[in-house]
């Protein structure tokens, strides 16, 4: 069983009227949809942790609802084993978010997905979209998921590198997200390979908020610097404000804490 510690904070930025994106940690989410700002801290001991970024897509059409709807749809699945109901997860989700398009007059309305999943020892993550989850061990940031937008789709093909993609014209351009229907577009998320947890391992969600502000390397600097995951998310987005804030920004922290082994000393040693 791993101790874990969560914090997950929201911010409108400082160019937007509303604020679309969401997140999800062990049960908490905000809650109104038309908060500009929000957060909230958990620490648990347990077996199963969910933790998850939504950013909304629609603007005036409320972008806010695909992502409040992505991230309640969570709570019927926090106590299941999520690498056998992610599937059913986005198919659920998705479902809903295309029935409100469907209630609004074809308004399209979307959101990405970032999503940790914990079970035990080992993590595994998912995504659609564009936000992402990162894994900060040993002073090293490392990325866990995969753009889904046509900038990456372009560096696949050796026709961009990395440092051309991060300023591309197309870089918001999203190849999936939450909210497309099945006759458009079958939506396939990216998995990470599972990951066995040391103790001390910081793990990051969050919106492009973020990372449109600041570097890989600027992100893992501020996780250097403090070792506590509620100030180092409030630096995080404090300083994405201070580099322009042109989008919501949001963040998710989970860090292990402490791993607590139930096994005898003698199974530890042998």
């Amino acid at each position: 069983m791993v101790k874990l510690s969560g914090f997950a904070a929201t911010h409108v930025g400082e160019i937007r009227r509303n604020n679309e994106d969401n997140y999800y940690v062990n049960g908490q989410y905000k809650k109104e949809m038309d908060a500009l700002t929000d957060d909230c801290q958990d620490e648990s001991a347990c077996d199963r942790y969910l933790c998850a970024v939504c950013d909304g897509m629609g603007g005036e059409a409320f972008g806010e609802t695909a992502a409040y709807i992505a991230v309640k749809t969570l709570d019927k699945y926090l106590n299941s084993d999520f690498r056998e109901k992610s599937g059913e997860y986005i198919e659920e989700a998705n479902k809903l978010i295309c029935d409100e398009i469907e209630k609004n007059d074809g308004v399209r309305i979307g959101t990405t997905l970032a999503l940790l999943y914990i079970q035990n020892e080992t993590a595994v993550t998912y995504n659609v979209g564009d936000s992402r989850i990162y894994l900060y061990r040993k002073n090293k940031l490392r990325q866990l998921s995969e753009d889904h937008n046509q900038t990456q789709r372009l560096v696949k093909l050796g026709l961009l590198n990395p440092s051309e993609a991060r300023n591309h014209k197309d870089k918001h351009k999203l190849t999936q997200h939450l909210g497309i229907f099945r006759d458009e577009l079958i939506i396939e998320p990216y998995i990470s390979q599972e990951i066995s947890i040391k103790q001390g391992d910081v793990f990051l969600l969050c919106s492009d908020g973020l990372t449109d502000m600041l570097t890989d390397v600027e992100i893992a600097e501020f996780l250097k610097q403090e070792k506590n995951i509620k100030k180092s998310g409030e630096a995080l987005i404090q300083a994405a404000l201070q580099h322009g804030g042109k989008d919501n920004v949001t963040v998710a922290l989970v860090k292990a804490e402490e791993i607590k082994n139930n096994k005898s000393i003698w199974n530890r040693l042998f």
